[in-house]
């Protein structure tokens, strides 16, 4: 029996996740059903390879119907630190929250005496 290479799988799953969802990204103004399927295959394969969909790609799409982000079927509203993203297909709210950066804090910082 040959033995699985774990890493090669999960690269190729990430790799086909991200495809998948960019494919769902393009399709999803001319057709609306495949972007779904799309979707639905991406999550199912990083389900099946325990691989993480990056957060920027997750945004996109409804958690809850699975199905893109398309002008008219989303509200976007901002309220206390967090962006909530609301499906019209469905009524599912994402809410993301809003990061705060330091100011003025940077690793490298010298101080140029002269």
């Amino acid at each position: 029996m040959i033995k699985r290479d774990k890493k090669r799988e999960s690269r190729i799953a990430k790799e086909r996740v991200v495809y998948l969802v960019k494919r769902a990204e393009e399709w999803k103004n001319k057709d609306y059903e495949l972007a779904r399927r799309y979707v639905e295959l991406a999550k199912r394969i990083a389900m099946r390879y325990r691989v993480r969909i990056p957060r920027e790609l997750k945004t996109i799409y409804c958690k809850k119907c699975l199905y893109p982000y398309k002008e008219g079927n989303f509200r976007v509203r901002v309220r206390k630190r967090r962006v909530i993203i609301t499906c019209l297909n469905c009524g599912f709210e994402r809410r993301i929250p809003i990061r705060q950066t330091v100011r003025g804090a940077t690793k490298n910082t010298k101080s140029i005496t002269s």
